[in-house]
């Protein structure tokens, strides 16, 4: 009788080494062994016929089949962690991560600045992994609540920051395309029916869009998570898009490129609020226009999840579009790009709910659906 080779060492180690993690089996038996041919190692039967135990190739086997199971679950895992990142925050954070490396890349003073739309991103990538460790309905919230914030900041940090990069503003571009749709931008058509009262009028128009934008969200955040969520990620897709849109193509709108011959005057409403307008304005955000893209989402996403207040707030959303070109501060190429913007920021939402609806949301049915049989 000769001594195991280190083959059949082999076979019963890793036999031994899946009995210690199932206790419940049998210890493969050491067989005796006997000497074999060099034709009998490549002789898949040969375990049989040399009288080694069956089982300890089979736990062989399942050893490995564990490894790659453990393999494919750690990897699984990291597949899960880049899913929990919601679209408007791949997009959202694209717009952050571009403009900081287009900064930092022209060099100078514009550099410091790439430092603050790089900071919102790693502030956002913080939140996001902050949440998913326990999420609450208070966690989600911070983590949706934290875009609005984003957004303020990088909104009048490329006031500043942009204009480093030298690149020319396009109104007049702008307004070229509005002469090859339309003969003249409307601007500057409507001149002749400018009216005190009915600037009054428009200006209250537009200064719906700072209620809506910041009630329409609202409701759905104090009410519904769920709804909270999906209106965000499409909400702020937009924001991320637009952002990127003026980073490209900056422009200022008519009212501070073009000259026109009769002023804007409003007693009662647009001269106290008109400069407070400009003010707030970085100057570069006519295209695409926001104020059409957000509000024109948030009644599609009223119609299908609040109708009663889509009907509250249809008229003044119609008065907020006319008023954006009335008063001056936009083309309407604008309001174009802004509704194409709006569809895609309504389709990322759809489909987000769509592939997630199902799905649970919070960390209890996270534990409840793991918990059921």
């Amino acid at each position: 009788m000769h001594p195991p080779s280190r083959e059949d060492k082999d076979r019963i180690t890793v036999g031994r080494c899946f009995h210690a993690t199932n206790p419940s089996r049998s210890p493969p038996a050491e067989p005796e062994v006997s000497c074999c041919t060099k034709s009998q190692v490549l002789d898949f039967n040969w375990p049989q016929q040399s009288g080694l135990s069956e089982s300890v190739t089979d736990d062989g086997v399942i050893a490995i089949l564990i490894s790659v199971l453990n393999s494919m679950a750690c990897k699984n895992k990291w597949r899960h962690k880049v899913g929990a990142v919601l679209p408007h925050e791949w997009v959202f954070g694209t717009f952050l991560l571009l403009t900081g490396l287009r900064l930092f890349a022209q060099g100078g003073a514009a550099r410091g600045w790439s430092l603050v739309f790089w900071g919102c991103l790693l502030a956002g990538m913080g939140i996001l992994f902050w949440a998913e460790r326990n999420l609450t309905p208070w966690r989600w919230r911070v983590r949706l609540l934290f875009y609005p914030a984003a957004m303020g900041i990088s909104f009048y940090a490329m006031g500043v920051a942009m204009p480093l990069l030298g690149n020319p503003g396009v109104d007049c571009l702008l307004l070229q395309w509005d002469r090859a749709l339309l003969g003249e931008t409307p601007a500057v058509t409507w001149e002749p029916w400018l009216k005190p009262w009915l600037e009054d009028l428009a200006m209250a128009g537009y200064l719906f869009f700072f209620y809506y934008l910041i009630a329409g969200p609202g409701h759905y955040c104090i009410r519904d998570v769920r709804l909270f969520r999906k209106c965000i990620v499409g909400l702020f897709t937009i924001y991320g898009l637009a952002f990127m849109g003026y980073t490209v193509l900056p422009a200022g709108g008519p009212l501070r490129w073009m000259t026109f011959k009769t002023p804007l005057h409003g007693p009662w409403l647009l001269d106290w609020t008109l400069k407070m307008v400009n003010d707030v304005s970085n100057c570069m955000d006519a295209f695409p226009s926001v104020h059409l893209a957000a509000s024109l989402y948030l009644l599609l996403f009223d119609w299908q999840h609040w109708r009663r207040r889509f009907w509250w707030v249809l008229t003044p959303c119609l008065m907020l579009w006319l008023s954006t070109m009335y008063l001056r501060f936009h083309y309407f190429v604008d309001l174009l790009a802004g509704m194409v913007v709006a569809l895609v920021g309504w389709w990322m939402a759809e489909k987000y709910e769509a592939l997630t609806g199902n799905q649970p949301m919070l960390a209890t049915e996270i534990s409840d659906r793991k918990a059921r049989p």
